[in-house]
């Protein structure tokens, strides 16, 4: 029983860091085809479509004109421009124990940890069993190597611990906040 376990977390741990990796990945070479118009990048105001994202375990606004899809059993979810993206992973916890916010905070960074140049900085509390997790990282593409900046919301919700995943190269690193506000309001268990 402990070795099926271990196995489900492995694998587990290691579809998450393929998935976190073709959304870092794949953002430079979608930007790379198709170049952002100026206006797209700093003027435009984001909202939520009137459709979202439901699953077995949590339910999570669209953002307008976002393309959404599943990898890997997961959703993805990324600009037009292929320059800010996010994700949403569950992590079952054994008991309704409420966890602390440090321990949040390292579930957040064990997660995510193995993203290239991944650097967590110091975690906020939002509210009781609720974090936001600032980082940052690199991308490198072609020998070409860019920043990428981020933030994770970890929020327990009974035996479940959500992690918000949101990702922007420099050209969206402004809309981080925005983005982190309107898709903590929607994120919901189901």
């Amino acid at each position: 029983m402990k070795k099926w376990r271990l196995i489900s977390i492995g694998l587990l741990t290691a579809l998450t860091l393929f998935i976190f990796n073709y959304i870092i990945g794949n953002w430079h070479q979608i930007s790379l085809l198709k170049p952002a118009q100026a206006e797209d990048i700093t003027n435009s105001l984001i909202t939520l479509s009137s459709r979202s994202y439901k699953d077995s375990k949590f339910e999570i606004g669209i953002i307008e004109g976002y393309q959404q899809k599943i990898i890997a059993g997961v959703p993805v979810f990324e600009s037009p421009e292929g320059n800010l993206a996010y994700t949403v992973v569950v992590k079952p916890q054994v008991n309704l124990q409420q966890l602390d916010n440090q321990t949040l905070a390292i579930i957040a960074i064990n997660e995510f940890a193995r993203g290239e140049g991944f650097q967590p900085q110091e975690f906020q509390v939002i509210k009781p069993g609720e974090i936001t997790l600032p980082w940052s990282g690199s991308l490198t593409i072609n020998n070409n190597t860019q920043p990428i900046n981020g933030i994770i919301l970890a929020s327990q919700i009974d035996r479940n611990v959500f992690l918000l995943l949101i990702s922007a190269t420099d050209a969206k690193t402004e809309k981080i906040t925005q983005v982190l506000q309107i898709l903590s309001n929607s994120l919901k268990a189901v």
